[in-house]
């Protein structure tokens, strides 16, 4: 660096409170994967019915019903019980990367690595695998499978240095994805879904033979754009330009039309035998986590 040049800093993805996600959370598995090996991947299920597996530390949030409380009065430490089949999975981590991404005030694409890390993480500090794919205009690996708590730093920087940019072709990248990759993982694909070939994109999922998630990331402009008179609208993927008002009966018909859109989507995900999730890019972490993803059935 030349004398008196101003140090570059990288913004780093994840805060302190976000790595604590990391540590206080699990992955969840319906599904029996091929080519599965011993590992610590918990079952749905903690504290009931299963064979016992191991203790955690209590984070604020766990059910008390499953503090161990003979532990407790002995130990005066309050673990939480986890009672699971033991086997290890792979987690694949895809995102997407086409121009359309790289935008909102609060920006989708920074939104998505952030969420991929965090679950890169869970699953590592949890004794299982995980690798990333990008999802371009074809379908790249970022990153082979890592497996141990030690390689969340490597993950999480191979996820930072990814660009957003260029146009997709997510159709492309699904069939690449299942000739790779059926029934061999859990899959998270995290996406804005804006392409005309969503439903497509969608049913090439669900025939993959993978437990796949699809996590939606849009902008709050996107979902519920401000009235802003007249403006020229550029297509992030193809850069077409439309002349729009845009007033209020035109934002009514908008919101409307997402609305649907959503709703077609989410249907579309369910009856494709998929997981699904709307965040939005603003969203914090934690609550994306403890209350979006929680919710999903993809952590617990």
């Amino acid at each position: 660096m030349a004398p008196g040049a101003p140090e570059l800093t990288v913004e780093p993805l994840l805060a302190p409170r976000d790595l604590d996600l990391i540590r206080r959370l699990d992955l969840l598995a319906r599904r029996r994967l091929a080519g599965q090996a011993t590992g610590e991947q918990r079952s749905p299920a903690l504290g009931g019915g299963i064979e016992f597996a191991d203790y955690r530390e209590y984070v604020p949030g766990d059910d008390v019903r499953q503090v161990d409380w003979s532990v407790f009065l002995r130990f005066r430490k309050l673990l939480v019980k986890l009672c699971a089949e033991e086997k290890e999975l792979t987690l694949m981590l895809s995102v997407d990367v086409s121009r359309s991404m790289a935008w909102g005030e609060s920006d989708k694409f920074r939104q998505a690595l952030r969420v991929a890390s965090v679950l890169g993480g869970i699953a590592l500090s949890s004794g299982n695998r995980a690798g990333v794919l990008s999802w371009g205009a074809e379908l790249q690996e970022v990153s082979a499978p890592l497996r141990g708590a030690r390689a969340v730093p490597a993950l999480v920087e191979r996820l930072r240095r990814l660009e957003a940019g260029g146009q997709g072709n997510p159709l492309a990248c699904t069939r690449q994805f299942a000739s790779r990759y059926a029934r061999r993982c859990l899959s998270v694909v995290i996406t804005d879904l804006l392409t005309p070939d969503w439903a497509g994109v969608l049913t090439g999922l669900g025939a993959s033979g993978c437990e796949t998630h699809v996590i939606q990331v849009l902008a709050p402009e996107e979902l519920d754009p401000p009235q802003l008179g007249e403006v020229t609208l550029v297509d992030s993927e193809n850069s077409r330009e439309t002349a729009l008002l845009l007033d209020a009966p035109t934002l009514d018909q908008y919101r409307s039309a997402t609305k649907t859109w959503l709703e077609a989507v989410e249907g579309q995900c369910r009856a494709s035998g998929l997981g699904y999730a709307l965040v939005r890019s603003d969203a914090d972490l934690p609550r994306v986590f403890l209350e979006t993803l929680k919710k999903e059935g993809l952590v617990c």
